[in-house]
């Protein structure tokens, strides 16, 4: 029921649906999912540990507001991760790694296309978290789980900041250095990605007030 809980408030405050700033009181939410306080207590310390949500002892929990210095680390965080799989990853790939990468990429490569924020952001994550399976790290694998939520509601809020002729660019550098089993060209594509083009999505999105930074309470 936590689980539960938890996916279903997330979505909720990914999607706008729960808004920057307002508050969340247990037993409304409880009500409302159909579920008793304790899941719905679970379900917010977890949300709460992913930067979706405030929380102040005795006082009040609330819908985080999106800070963009809190996506720019993440983003900054995930491109570490992937990066650093890279380096362990490419040396020894084998032929049915190649091909499980550039499948994930062609997914990427769909939703550019269909200029879907959403499932753009699922493919990446899915590649990333290709990367850090093929290396055997479980714990990169953990850490883009981890980072996913907050940039994900970053996205949905800023998809009019995307620039979807970089993006495409990207995805199109980026397979063809897997399928040339290429270290140092993927990881020239990933740093030029994470270092300039995706800050210059957050920059748009902040010149635009594209991020709700909260809600009258």
């Amino acid at each position: 029921m936590s689980d539960e809980a938890y996916n279903r408030l997330q979505e909720a405050i990914i999607s706008g649906e729960l808004r920057p700033g307002e508050r969340l009181r247990d037993y409304e939410l409880a009500e409302r999912l159909g579920t008793s306080k304790t899941p719905i207590r679970h379900a917010l310390d977890r949300l709460a540990d992913h930067g979706l949500v405030e929380m102040q002892r005795n006082r009040y929990t609330r819908v985080a507001p999106i800070d963009l210095d809190q996506v720019r680390n993440a983003v900054d965080l995930f491109g570490d991760i992937w990066i650093g799989s890279v380096r362990h990853v490419m040396p020894r790939i084998q032929d049915d790694d190649t091909a499980y990468l550039a499948e994930l990429a062609g997914e990427m490569s769909t939703a550019v296309k269909d200029r879907d924020v959403v499932c753009f952001g699922v493919a990446l994550r899915a590649t990333a978290t290709g990367f850090a399976r093929i290396e055997g790290n479980a714990s990169r694998a953990v850490v883009i789980d981890r980072l996913g939520p907050q940039i994900r509601r970053f996205s949905q809020h800023a998809k009019d900041a995307f620039d979807w002729d970089v993006v495409g660019a990207f995805v199109v550098s980026l397979r063809e250095a897997i399928l040339e089993r290429d270290a140092s060209k993927t990881r020239a594509v990933l740093v030029a990605f994470f270092d300039d083009a995706l800050p210059a999505i957050i920059d748009r999105a902040e010149e635009q007030d594209l991020t709700p930074s909260g809600a009258p309470e």
